[in-house]
């Protein structure tokens, strides 16, 4: 007997490691009281976020349902008084036949053959009104042997809310954030994360630079942790972006649009906004740690244009100046409209261009598109010209 323990002991800390085998394990312990099944479940407060829940031989599609539509049911009820890691046998904590009376008996228990439970509170689960932990169904035949089933339960409530526990918190370090903060910090353009509240948890050099301006993008008023379009006309669509691409993330959506233009007070090329959104965690309570669930990416094109003036002014030796003439010009502009965008006269242009054809060796606009279009760039080093 003390070996199957110590089996299923190794076993549950064996979850540890590797989350996917919780629903074994929950299925193992059933076994091990006698139950139908198991689940570890989350369930969010009432109209606030979402429950979660990993079950072990349950019916799935009745579980969900039991999430969706009676999760604050008596039982969740009589559990919020119970204390952190105490098995209980949860019909003792009502009266007597309250929970055959329900809806939530005749959709979800009865077609399972449930009539009892035991569960254990786990306080990392229960924040904020939440409440969580570890629960075992038993029919009518388990319910009679429900008192040695709860003591069988109570031995193994310490391993299994330590299991639980560092499941948890590996979540913080396997969903690949850190991974990202990498990459995200070696990419030229900015970038963000968000999580599944629309929440920014981190951003690249760039972005924060960006940000700093209010030039498209910015913080929201209150000075919180959402993005807000520089013009407050423009912050509605980009909510919608962003919401429509986490539902695409959680699971409740399935459409993303294209990328979103957002206007520049200073007149610059409209910035593109960029959600991609991230796949799900790979255990399911990972879900309830506020992973970033978004990565948003942002296309400034004045910047690639900075870019592209510090490459030809590097290459070919040409004054800050020059450099941004010759990009204009290359892109198509005419004489006066690089004038006006520059903010210098038109005789200053064609003399700024005279310089740059001789310097780079071509002598038309044509000329110069195709150096432009030859040279590598970085947008991280355009703010040499700024």
């Amino acid at each position: 007997m003390e070996s199957r323990y110590e089996a299923l002991l190794d076993l549950i800390y064996g979850a540890v490691a590797d989350p996917h085998i919780w629903p074994e394990v929950l299925t193992r312990i059933s076994d091990h009281l006698g139950a139908v099944g198991g689940l570890l479940v989350y369930i969010a407060p009432p109209g606030r976020g979402r429950s979660l829940e990993i079950v072990g031989r349950l019916s799935e599609e009745l579980s969900a349902f039991y999430l969706r539509h009676y999760s604050w049911n008596p039982w969740t009820l009589a559990m919020t008084k119970v204390p952190f890691g105490k098995a209980v046998v949860v019909n003792s904590l009502l009266e007597r036949g309250t929970i055959s009376k329900t809806a939530f008996y005749a959709d979800v228990l009865k077609p399972q053959g449930i009539v009892e439970a035991l569960n254990i509170n786990h306080r990392a689960l229960t924040q904020d009104g939440s409440i969580g932990g570890l629960g075992f169904s038993l029919s009518a035949r388990g319910a009679d042997r429900a008192d040695e089933s709860v003591r069988r339960l109570q031995r193994l409530s310490p391993h299994l809310c330590r299991a639980v526990d560092a499941t948890l918190k590996l979540g913080h370090l396997a969903d690949g954030t850190r991974q990202l903060a990498s990459v995200l910090h070696l990419m030229p353009n900015p970038a963000l994360l968000l999580d599944g509240k629309g929440r920014i948890t981190l951003t690249n050099p760039a972005a924060e630079a960006l940000l700093r301006t209010r030039d498209g993008l910015a913080l929201d008023r209150d000075g919180g942790l959402r993005l807000a379009a520089a013009l407050p006309a423009e912050t509605a669509a980009l909510s919608r972006a962003l919401a429509q691409a986490l539902a695409v993330a959680s699971g409740t959506g399935t459409e993303l649009g294209g990328p979103l233009r957002l206007s520049r007070p200073s007149g610059a090329a409209p910035l593109l906004v960029l959600p991609v959104p991230l796949p799900p965690p790979a255990f399911a309570l990972w879900e309830m740690l506020e992973q970033a669930r978004l990565l948003v990416l942002i296309i400034d094109p004045s910047a690639q244009s900075r870019a592209t003036a510090a490459a030809i002014q590097t290459t070919f030796g040409l004054t800050a100046a020059e450099a941004r003439v010759a990009v204009l010009i290359g892109s198509g502009r005419t004489g006066p409209e690089a004038a006006a965008m520059l903010g210098i006269s038109p005789s200053t242009v064609k003399t700024h261009l005279k310089r740059c054809f001789e310097k780079t060796g071509v002598h038309s606009q044509v000329g110069l598109a195709r150096i432009l279009g030859a040279l590598p760039t970085d947008p991280s080093i355009g703010d040499k010209l700024n």
